[in-house]
């Protein structure tokens, strides 16, 4: 076979075949995916604000805005990989048995889950080879959480195994020995273990904080009160997760020395973050509470709903107990004696001071009369009607009440016969 301009790089008459071009890691994929979501959520709110009229636009918007920036923080909080930070810049050993060194950028993220290296050349690379390797080793999430056994045996732990699968594959040597860190445990050298603990009860809190902030969303459409006490519940539950990563350490301070220098690791903004949304959903719900309880108007006009049912009780001295419909009217004192004609409804339930509304049963209780007509019971009712009645009617309707009552003996007595 001769050849032709369509037989150029083929081997024996195959197709043209190249070596894969890797592209290098340059954001962490679900993270970008978790931002892009919330702003898709939020650009949909968006669209809608126009329709809302009036004041409630700025309402609406401050409560969408801050619900789903929450929402946010919980969800990147939880699969971030910035919890705790350090990058350096230093000459390292590029590979075992090499030793030509490079000028290189060397980075660890450490998460919830697993642990980020990053190794970036920025000089002169080896034999004009492009430096640039982004490598996660995990040590929990869905696959496994558990220590595992000591070594890179089949029973080891999560980290162990693809730290020992990294070595098979031949990675750069400075990011074998950042890994190689997270796999000693032993005496008190157990940065693995401390990170693995810690990670798994802060991604456990956050976890708690999801569900429990759409309930504090769904209950501040129905009751304010008890969407404040989850909207504290919820950073308070964030503020524990916090605390959690922060105190489930022992041993020394995990600092690796790498070429000339030593990586110090501190907190990343993944941890600051939700550390200042804690505090300030428990802020703001301690806020949102007290104001409910002693202006429940306010709280009502912005979250869009109603105040809570009102609760009523009476003043002793102010209300007898015998309101039977059978007491004499001068008995009862369900009702103020009218003034100046028979009493409205408005006005006797507007200006009655026997029945107030209690805002909290507790220590920061408020007493105010109540401007709602509460829905009258037929007890009420029934003193409302013998009130509002004139004597003569109610003598009226005694008398015929009297005669249907003999009229019904009459005829029981006509209905039993005499026995033989």
């Amino acid at each position: 076979m001769s050849a032709g301009f369509f037989d150029f790089n083929r081997v024996d008459g195959g197709p043209t075949l190249y070596a894969s071009n890797k592209t290098a890691v340059t954001v962490d994929v679900l993270e970008v995916g978790f931002i892009f979501a919330i702003c898709i959520l939020a650009f949909s709110f968006l669209v809608i604000l126009p329709g809302v009229r009036g004041i409630q636009r700025l309402y609406f918007a401050l409560k969408v805005f801050f619900s789903i920036f929450v929402l946010a923080v919980i969800m990147l909080g939880n699969f971030g990989m910035e919890w705790e930070v350090s990058e350096v810049e230093t000459g390292v050993q590029y590979k075992a048995f090499h030793n030509e060194e490079i000028h290189a950028t060397i980075g660890v993220k450490i998460g919830l889950r697993a642990a980020n290296i990053t190794l970036k050349g920025s000089g002169p690379h080896l034999n004009s080879e492009r430096i640039d390797y982004n490598e996660r080793f995990w040590w929990g999430g869905e696959r496994q959480w558990t220590q595992g056994r000591n070594f890179f045996g089949p029973f080891a732990g999560l980290v162990n195994r693809e730290f020992r699968e990294a070595q098979f594959k031949g990675l750069p040597y400075p990011i074998l020995w950042i890994a190689e860190y997270f796999t000693l445990d032993g005496e008190n050298i157990r940065w693995g273990r401390s990170y693995r603990l810690s990670g798994f009860y802060t991604h456990i809190m956050l976890w708690t904080a999801f569900p429990l902030w759409i309930l504090t969303n769904i209950l501040f459409c129905m009751f304010i009160r008890y969407g404040a006490y989850f909207m504290m519940l919820t950073g308070g539950v964030m503020l524990l997760g916090n605390i959690l990563f922060a105190s489930l350490r022992w041993g020394p301070e995990l600092a690796i020395p790498i070429g000339t220098t030593v990586m110090r690791f501190h907190y990343g903004w993944c941890f600051w973050i939700t550390l200042a949304v804690g505090l300030i959903t428990v802020i703001l719900g301690a806020i949102i509470l007290f104001v409910d309880l002693r202006f429940p108007d306010l709280t009502g006009t912005f979250f869009g709903v109603e105040s809570d049912p009102d609760e009523y009780y009476t003043v002793e001295g102010e209300l007898t107990t015998d309101d039977s419909p059978s007491s004499p009217k001068e008995h009862s004192q369900l009702m103020p004696a009218a003034k100046n004609g028979p009493p409205t409804d408005d006005a006797i339930y507007e200006n009655y001071d026997a029945y107030r509304r209690r805002t909290d049963s507790r220590g920061l209780s408020r007493f105010q009369k109540s401007r709602k007509k509460p829905v009258a019971s037929p007890r009420r009712r029934t003193a409302r009607a013998a009130r509002a009645a004139p004597d003569d009617v109610l003598r009226e309707e005694d008398e015929t009440q009297a005669e249907a009552d003999q009229g019904n003996v009459a005829i029981e007595m006509e209905g039993i016969h005499p026995q033989a």
